[in-house]
Order: C-alpha cells, then sequence, then structure tokens
C-alpha cells in the first residue's frame, strides 16, 4: 500500500504541473491578444467577450475540480435546498431567463430595428385609440390600434419589438449582474482572506482601506464614473465589480478570523505550506458557501443599479436594456402602459427570484436550520 502510494504521488504531481502549464499559456495568449487588440489590430473581440473567456478558463481551471471533488457535498446540500419550493421556483426562473437570454435572439427581430409605421402597437387582444388631426378636413380622427400577433408584447414610439427589447435586456442584465458581482465577490473575498490571515499590519490597511471605500455612496461614484469615461456595458460591469466589494470583503474576513486557528491550518503550516498556498487551498474553499449566499444576494443589488443607470440616461446606448425600455415608457404611461409594464414585471421576478434562490441557500449552508 506505501509503494503504491509512492508511485502515485509523483503521476499526481506531474499531472498538476501540466495543469498549471497549459493554465498559464492559455493565460499569456489571452494577454497577448488583448494587446494586440489595443495597441495593433483594430478588433479582435469586444471587452465582454474578453470577461466570457476568462470567467471560462476559470472556471475549467478550478471549478470542474472543485465541483468533482465536492460532488457529495453538493448533493447534500442541494437536498437541503430543494426542501424550499420558493428557492426551487426561483432557480427555476433564472434558468429560464437565461434560455431566453441564449436561443431568444434567434427568434426574435432585432431589437433597435426602427419602424415608425408599426410604432405604439398594443399586444393582442388590446386596442389603442389614436387622435390624428386631418389637413383635408381640419378635424380630429380616432384611430384605433389593434395589436398583432406579429409582436406578442407590443411595440414602442420608435416601432421597436418590446418582445426583442425584453430578450435583450435580460441578457444585459445577466451579464452585468454576473460579470459584476463576479468581480466583486472575488476581489471581496481575496482582500478578506488575506486581511484576516495576515493579520497585523496588512490586516489594518486593507481594512482601513475598505472603510474609506465604504465611505464613498455607491451608486453616486458610479454615476460620477460612468458620466467621466462614458456609458458603455463592459465599463458599467467592471466599475460596478470594482466599488461593489466591501461588504464582501467585511463578512469573508469575519468568517476567515474563526477559520486561521483551525487545526487544519496550523497542520498545513507545520507541514510548511506557504501562505499562499493555504488562502487559495484551504481558506478560500471554506468560505465558498458564504460566497455563494453572498453572490446571490448581491446580483438583485447590481441588476437594479444597471436599471437605474440607463433609465436616468447614464447607460449603454447600443443595447437596449430594461431601465432603457422603462425610460421610454415611463413618458407615455397614460398611452402606451404596455411599453413600461413588461420591464418592470422582468425586473421584478428576476430581482424576487435570486433573492428567494440566495434565502434558500443561505438556510441549507446554515447547520442550525431546520430546513
Amino acid at each position: 500500500m506505501t509503494n503504491r502510494l509512492k508511485n502515485i504521488k509523483p503521476i499526481a504531481q506531474k499531472v498538476g504541473d501540466v495543469k498549471n502549464s497549459i493554465f498559464i499559456t492559455v493565460i499569456a495568449l489571452l494577454g497577448i491578444t488583448l494587446l494586440l487588440d489595443i495597441f495593433v489590430v483594430e478588433k479582435i473581440f469586444n471587452p465582454l467577450t474578453y470577461l466570457y473567456i476568462v470567467l471560462g478558463i476559470l472556471f475549467v481551471r478550478y471549478g470542474i475540480p472543485l465541483l468533482y471533488t465536492s460532488r457529495r457535498l453538493i448533493q447534500y446540500y442541494w437536498q437541503r435546498a430543494s426542501r424550499n419550493k420558493l428557492a426551487v421556483g426561483g432557480l427555476a426562473f433564472i434558468l429560464f431567463l437565461i434560455l431566453l437570454a441564449l436561443i431568444g435572439p434567434l427568434f426574435t427581430a432585432d431589437p433597435t430595428a426602427v419602424n415608425f409605421e408599426e410604432k405604439n402597437l398594443p399586444p393582442p387582444g388590446f386596442t389603442l385609440e389614436e387622435s390624428v388631426y386631418d389637413l383635408k378636413t381640419g378635424q380630429f380622427i380616432t384611430n384605433r390600434i389593434t395589436g398583432t400577433t406579429q409582436h406578442p408584447l407590443g411595440t414602442d414610439d420608435k416601432g421597436r419589438d418590446l418582445l426583442a427589447m425584453i430578450i435583450s435586456g435580460a441578457r444585459v442584465s445577466l451579464q452585468v449582474g454576473l460579470f459584476a458581482t463576479g468581480i466583486a465577490i472575488a476581489l471581496g473575498t481575496l482582500i478578506g482572506v488575506t486581511a484576516a490571515y495576515l493579520g497585523g499590519k496588512m490586516d489594518n490597511v486593507l481594512m482601513r482601506f475598505t472603510d474609506i471605500m465604504m465611505t464613498f455612496p455607491f451608486f453616486l461614484l458610479l454615476v460620477f464614473i460612468v458620466f467621466i469615461f462614458g456609458p458603455n456595458l463592459a465599463l458599467i460591469v467592471i466599475v460596478i465589480g470594482l466599488t461593489g466589494w466591501t461588504g464582501t470583503a467585511r463578512l469573508i474576513r469575519s468568517e476567515t478570523l474563526s477559520l486561521r486557528t483551525r487545526e487544519f491550518i496550523m497542520a498545513s503550516k507545520a507541514l510548511g505550506a506557504s501562505d499562499g498556498r493555504i488562502i487559495l487551498s484551504h481558506l478560500i474553499p471554506n468560505v465558498i458557501s458564504l460566497i455563494i449566499v453572498i453572490a446571490t444576494l448581491s446580483i438583485p443589488g447590481v441588476i437594479l443599479a444597471e436599471a437605474a443607470l440607463s433609465f436616468i440616461g447614464l447607460g449603454d446606448p447600443t443595447v437596449a436594456s430594461w431601465g432603457m425600455i422603462l425610460k421610454a415608457g415611463q413618458q407615455n404611461l397614460d398611452t402606451t402602459w404596455w411599453v413600461a409594464v413588461a420591464p418592470g414585471i422582468m425586473l421584478f421576478l428576476t430581482v424576487l427570484a435570486f433573492n428567494f434562490l440566495g434565502d434558500g441557500l443561505r438556510d441549507a449552508f446554515d447547520p442550525r436550520s431546520n430546513v
């Protein structure tokens, strides 16, 4: 048995070295591509595509092995979470939203296509009375506009298909919510774990920096940065991610303070493990349940922040987001009510779904819970 373990250890070490080499090579190639994109070639990928690629690389390198080694624990937590019907319903709606954002554009019209001949069409089954001045008779003529199945949710004042705009808004909201929250969670986790584990001056420096960041009003800081550098979806994602990590850092730090004195951390130190290895391989995996809960409860706030930016005119004008549709609909709410109602309902249901899922996961990860 001892000889077998001695034979397996070098093989495992070689496999790990190969994985690290491939990971470093892929990151280097991505960095070279980014530099070429900035300084040489006009455009290879847009900024959000780079975020997709980085997210995929990190998931393959760290996410899949973690899911594989924790499959029994995941099954246990899923059994606990599935007892909460609201959480299951929230997860089902989120999966439906992701599916809608992925395949919806294949079956709908261009959300930015303008057709003034079909403007202000109501949904099928509804009618709109519109008064038009007739130059020949010199009188106002009332026209009745009836909805058609070609536009299941109607159109706006520019003739754009509302269903296509809602699907585009779902994609924008998920991109901003997932990517911005991912950046904030990663940054907050790293700062919180590092501060708690190293302690002393490093803890004081990182936590005082966190306190300074928390003194700035989040939304006003976001508006100020976007106003200076211009509205761009990738910029909005990065800015929200770089300014929304403070609460995560504090929560992760408090959890890590109780972990750093545990026996397995002391044993790792005694065996000569480096600080970086202890942080990445022992501390962060042991706060992953808290990270998941924080992420699911933070995504609704990020989605609402992007919608608010678009509503006040600081969103990306090249994409149709729910906040932009709400802004267009509130100007004629008394007549074309459907333009504002549809994105409002989607925002409400999306935020509610993530909150239900977050509450269910929080109960499932809490050993004192009776779910």
